[in-house]
Parts: structure tokens; sequence; C-alpha cells
């Protein structure tokens, strides 16, 4: 989703037997360098899946820093998912990243962007090391009903990022497509995930707007409605798909 202009490679390490089997291998996905610890540090941060629980996204990350001819370990963060992100340069000559991640929890699956500061470390990040600032929720694919009967359609579809002339800033354009509809129970019954006997819930595309000015990131002035930043999918209406 996010153009990362980053290196990827791929390798394996065991985990402790004690581990669940689907987390006893640690796969590494995306290696990024930047200038994460200082203005003119070579660094690079080495994002992985596998040996970590559900709650921390089954995800982790190394920092390395260059010293020298070698490379020296800076920290490792488990929950810390850098697979799929963009670098910013920060106000203060260090890199920072915007990344996309998702999960799914007691059947609503949700897609969000976070920022990432790996210069800082996590263990002592008071808000933690992942600060996500948009969400989009889904239902549908799960069959999963909200309170109310209602289910949700919805995904990120692009993310840019837009120099702001004149000024050290960068804007973040979201677009997503959001519905929200109420199935009647005996609709409901005949969903099955998977299935070709689906439900099917109307979308609508909305716009959002950041702005990043080198230190944070802030939503600007006319952004359709979010709810603790998870936007709010508008009433629409549901269909069966066969």
């Amino acid at each position: 989703m996010i153009s990362p202009g980053h290196e990827t490679a791929a390798g394996c390490s065991v985990c402790p037997d004690e581990m669940p089997p689907s987390a006893q291998t640690w796969e590494m996905h995306t290696v990024t360098f930047g200038h994460f610890l200082a203005p003119k540090s070579e660094d690079a941060l080495v994002s992985g899946f596998g040996c970590e629980p559900h709650v921390n996204l089954m995800s982790g990350s190394y920092l390395f820093t260059k010293q020298g001819a070698s490379w020296r370990k800076v920290w490792y963060s488990s929950g810390e998912d850098g697979d799929d992100c963009k670098k910013l340069p920060g106000s203060a000559g260090r890199d920072l990243l915007v990344c996309e991640g998702s999960d799914m929890h007691q059947g609503v699956a949700d897609w969000f962007l976070y920022t990432m500061d790996p210069g800082q470390d996590p263990a002592k990040q008071e808000n933690g090391p992942l600060q996500v600032f948009f969400d989009v929720n889904d239902t549908l694919g799960s069959c999963q009903a909200l309170p109310g009967g209602a289910m949700t359609s919805g995904r990120i579809e692009s993310v840019s990022f837009v120099p702001v002339a004149g000024r050290h800033a960068i804007r973040i354009v979201i677009v997503a497509r959001l519905g929200k509809a109420v199935v009647p129970e005996d609709a409901m019954a005949s969903c099955q995930p998977g299935s070709k006997n689906r439900l099917a819930i109307a979308t609508v595309p909305r716009r959002y707007r950041f702005v990043f000015d080198g230190r944070k990131i802030s939503p600007a002035p006319g952004n359709p409605p979010t709810d603790y930043n998870v936007a709010v999918a508008p009433a629409t209406s549901w269909h069966k798909t066969n």
C-alpha cells in the first residue's frame, strides 16, 4: 500500500520450544536503512514476523547501527512492525516512518496507519512505539454484526505523500472506501466467510488529509468524521452477491 523505498530480505531463526507452533520461527521481511539515531548515523530497521503472540501483532523489529565495518544491535521490540513504511525526514535531521498495519480481534478487522520513531528506544516511549493516527474497521469479511445488527465494510485504497511548498511539511492524503448497513438476522444466518453465498455492503469513497510537520502528524481541517482516529462509516445498503 505504502511506497516504502526500502530493501527486503527473508530468513528464519528458531524460537523457544514453548512458543506455539505458528510462532516458533521468525521470518525477516523488511530492512529499512536511514538516519534514525542521529542526522549522520547509518542505521537499519529489520522487521519480521513470528516469535510473538497475537497481542504483539505476531511481529517485531530490531534496530542496528553501523560502527566501523560492523553493525551493533541497539534494541529489539515486540509488536513494532516496520514491514510497510514510508520514510520521512524529521525536522531534527533524523528519519521517521509512517507505516500501515492490519489486525483482527473478535471478528473486527482493521487497517491502520501509524508513526514510528526508530531512533527512540520503544521501551522508554510513554505511549508505546506505534502511534496510530488513522484506522478503518471491517466486519463484513468475518460475517460479524456489531451491536444493533449493523455490519461495516471498509478498506484503505491509497496513501499519498505531497510536499507542502514553502514549509518543512508533508501532506498525507488517504483515500478509503466505507459503508455500514443493518442486515436482517435471516440474511446474517446465510453469511459464511469464504463462501460464494456472501453479503455485500455498498461503500463510498472518503478522503482524509493529515499534515506531517517534521515531528508529528495532525489531521487537517474539514476531514470526514472519525471516532478516536477510527473512520466513521456512512449508512449505505446491503445485498446478497449470489
